[in-house]
């Protein structure tokens, strides 16, 4: 009789689903990955920790000098997939330096297998070495199978770990073009943590620590308001902030929740770019909602100067359920927790922001001016009262105004004093005491200031031609005209799904590459779901890859059949990425828009919108669309009619300007 062969010394237990959804699958880029395991360094009471990229090797390493691991603690927590560390009965704080676990779910272990196909691990725990190896095509191979889900990595020999103390991760066979995440690495890294470089927790990429200042922002904040921070502190971060000021951080019932951070608005909004506007909530230190500002449908120009960091421990406390999503990067929507936060903050100072900004904005410019241009002043105190003022806020809006040189901007003043000396002298300034409240003097003049950037920032031509389509929408959508009718209008306005993508671009020769592609998958579709589509839009927007697909109004659509679609479209557009554009675009991210006529009776809402959040898609009705448009241009909407009568003169008053400019330059050509 044979002897049984010994047990291997390390086994891991995981589905083929598991691993594919929440490991590969889950996670799209450098950053995300490398915060997972951030994450856990600090989860290990780890000081320091070196992250190394070689890219001439396609290799990472990531060396923390944390507590490190025993075998045992490998197999019962490090190779358990789903092992919940705050579930245990002897769970806390950690040892050390009594921490809060950022770690939840016990999924984020598989994130290296996103960028990487091998993984070794060297660890080292009261004097014990171990070490082991990972392969992404043997966990595949030995889980692919229905008789076992179990795998079992190399082990490699003690003699071979070098480090002394903690933990140590080699990434090899790395997918991603890491040669271009540099500084890049590192700015990101420092916008997903609020604890790098404070308590005693320290990360470095090839040996250069990260601190607070490569999130390379503070320096441009103009208006700041500021939630439980100390002023001293807030006043050595944000050298450039022309307002400073503090609000309650504390709201709910009887105050009982807190938060603390900061929301500021830049100078030009060419200092931020599009993955840093917005306001990004942190839980415990680590990034938990990348934009709040997003999910409070706000449209107004000043929403694309917003920047904000605030912490909401709260949001990840052990006694509550979990409320972050198993992406790790967003909060769920619905959570009461989180409603309630999305509300005191659009309501109070964001509302504040609303209101103040173009205010606050106009009142320093007007300062800078009239310090700036003496021949500006000198006319100004020509006029008195109302006309000095409204001549002052036009002026200001100049000055306020991002891209314009030193030339161009004398041009638009001296354009803005022959209108106002125009409207003057016709007495149509005589319009601002028809005016009765504080609140009607605000919206004429911030329309006829706007007439100052007409053509640099153009506002109320995207307002007005917005309103026009809002309005069009509706029209087809009461008289049932829907899907071709209504195919056009979607495509060419992607606004109508989100406001901010007002700059959507298409790739032609993409489009048809994909379209081409699609037409190889449609015979695997059933008739029934061929005859249910009515179009199918690829787009890019706002630093991802959209599809857009609208299916017909009356088309009766199982949730699980369409969230296989599209699951099949991602892999789709993603294989044509790949062929298209090579590795560059292989892991940027691709969202999923699926507009249907109508929810089935048997559609577990909540269920389903976690099904298709984790493949990055979202599914609404044509009447859901149009709600949430109608109630984000509502306000334009209830006041077109009574400023009728004002943009019909500043349509007037702007082919006035353009007449004179064009004969101020004809002059200066022929002084010439």
């Amino acid at each position: 009789m044979n002897e049984p062969e010994n047990p291997p010394k390390y086994s891991m237990t995981v589905s083929l689903s598991v691993y594919e959804h929440l490991g590969k699958g889950l996670y799209s880029n450098i950053p995300a990955v490398l915060s997972e395991v951030v994450a856990n360094a600090w989860d290990a009471d780890a000081e320091n920790i070196w992250i190394n990229i070689d890219p001439k090797r396609g290799r990472i390493e990531i060396t923390d000098d944390g507590h490190g691991m025993t075998d045992q603690d490998i197999n019962e927590k490090y190779l358990k997939i789903g092992y919940k560390k705050r579930e245990q009965p002897d769970f806390s704080m950690t040892q050390r330096f009594r921490r809060q676990p950022m770690g939840r779910k016990g999924i984020g272990k598989l994130s290296v297998f996103a960028i990487a196909d091998r993984i070794e691990v060297h660890t080292v725990r009261c004097g014990q070495r171990n070490a082991l190896r990972l392969d992404n095509d043997k966990i595949i191979e030995a889980i692919r199978g229905e008789k076992t889900d179990t795998y079992i990595p190399d082990e490699i020999p003690p003699a071979e770990v070098e480090i002394t103390k903690g933990t140590k991760l080699i990434l090899t066979e790395v997918r991603a073009r890491t040669y271009t995440t540099g500084e890049n690495l590192r700015r990101r890294l420092a916008r997903r943590f609020s604890i790098i470089g404070t308590d005693h927790f320290n990360v470095y990429i090839n040996d250069k620590p990260i601190s607070a200042r490569d999130r390379d922002y503070h320096k441009f904040v103009e208006y700041l308001w500021y939630f439980n921070r100390d002023i001293s502190v807030i006043s050595a971060m944000f050298t450039a902030a022309k307002c400073k000021t503090k609000e309650s951080g504390h709201f709910g019932e009887d105050d009982m929740r807190t938060i603390s951070g900061w929301i500021g608005t830049v100078h030009n909004q060419q200092q931020i770019s599009e993955e840093t506007n917005g306001i990004v909530l942190f839980a415990n230190g680590k990034l938990v909602h990348e934009d709040v500002l997003a999910d409070m449908k706000e449209g107004g120009v000043w929403t694309k100067y917003v920047i904000g960091e605030i912490d909401a421990d709260y949001l990840d406390d052990n006694e509550s359920e979990d409320i972050i999503t198993s992406a790790r990067q967003s909060l769920k929507e619905d959570d009461e927790r989180y409603t309630d936060l999305r509300d005191f903050l659009k309501n109070g100072v964001v509302r504040n922001i609303a209101t103040n900004w173009q205010r606050l904005r106009i009142t320093h410019s007007t300062k800078k001016v009239l310090s700036d241009y003496p021949n500006i002043r000198h006319w100004l105190s020509r006029f008195e009262g109302d006309q000095q003022t409204s001549a002052e806020m036009l002026l200001g809006k100049i000055e306020s105004l991002d891209d314009l040189n030193e030339s161009e901007k004398v041009d638009l003043f001296r354009g803005t004093m022959y209108l106002f000396e125009r409207l003057r002298a016709t007495s149509q300034l005589e319009l601002l005491k028809t005016l009765k409240t504080k609140e009607d003097f605000e919206r004429f003049v911030s329309v006829f200031a706007d007439l100052t950037e007409l053509e640099r920032v153009p506002y109320y031509r995207i307002t007005k031609g917005r309103v026009v389509i809002v309005k069009k929408f509706k029209e087809i959508m009461e008289s049932n005209q829907v899907e071709r009718t209504i195919q056009e209008l979607i495509f060419n306005s992607l606004w109508l799904l989100n406001p901010s993508w007002e700059r959507a671009t298409t790739n032609k020769h993409m489009e048809k590459r994909i379209t081409t592609q699609f037409k190889k998958a449609e015979p695997k579709l059933s008739k029934a779901q061929k005859l249910a589509r009515v179009d199918i839009r690829y787009q890019t927007v706002a630093g991802k890859h959209v599809l857009i697909e609208l299916k017909k109004f009356d088309a009766r659509i199982q949730p699980f059949v369409l969230l296989k679609q599209v699951s099949k479209y991602r892999t789709t557009l993603r294989k044509c990425l790949e062929i298209y554009h090579g590795e560059a675009h292989r892991n940027m991210v691709i969202e999923v828009v699926c507009i249907i006529g109508s929810r089935p009776t048997s559609w577990d809402a909540e269920e389903m919108e976690n099904h298709f959040r984790l493949e990055s898609s979202r599914v609404m009705t044509y009447d859901e669309l149009l709600a949430d448009t109608l109630n984000t241009y509502q306000e334009y909407l209830d006041v077109e009619e009574e400023t009728s009568e004002l943009i019909g003169i500043i349509n007037k008053a702007e082919h006035d300007v353009l007449i004179k400019w064009k004969e101020e330059r004809r002059k200066a050509q022929t002084s010439k």
